[in-house]
């Protein structure tokens, strides 16, 4: 469903005339009706305004992609949900401690060739932040399965 149809349907679902919205908006009735045919979409500060008055995400309104109201509550639901930033960072620490260990690893591998007390060094303090990132992310895993 494109926007114009979204703002239309919307608006007629929460019982509201052109001029209601366009009041709520501090627009004209006139700026809604053009949203409404397509001739004119909103800006980014009007876009938000929409979304908070019908309860929708901004991404609800410029996806085609959805359709039903069951797209507006799923929308509405990734836009709240927690689950996803948490494993999105459950995954950004642990491909952060990897790179560690293998920064370790490479550290290590150039002191035995080199005999270079810089680089056992260097491959001690990576081996400790991978250890560092590794006690993180099993701590926030942990958190995510108690909530």
């Amino acid at each position: 469903m494109k926007l114009p149809d979204k703002i239309f349907a919307l608006r007629k679902s929460k019982g509201l005339s052109q001029e209601d919205l366009a009041e709520k908006m501090n627009v004209s009735r006139q700026t809604v009706s053009r949203w409404e045919v397509g001739s004119v979409s909103p800006d980014a500060d009007n876009l938000k305004q929409l979304s908070n008055i019908f309860g929708v995400t901004v991404d609800y309104l410029l996806n085609d992609e959805y359709e039903t109201n069951e797209d507006i509550h799923q929308a509405k639901d990734d836009k709240t949900s927690p689950s996803k930033n948490k494993n999105i960072s459950q995954k950004a620490l642990l491909i952060t401690a990897i790179a560690f260990g293998v920064a370790a690893l490479a550290f290590l591998i150039k002191a035995i060739d080199q005999l270079n007390i810089i680089y056992v060094i260097l491959a001690v303090v990576d081996a400790i932040m991978s250890l560092v990132w590794i006690i993180l992310y099993e701590r926030i895993k942990k958190q995510s399965k108690d909530v």
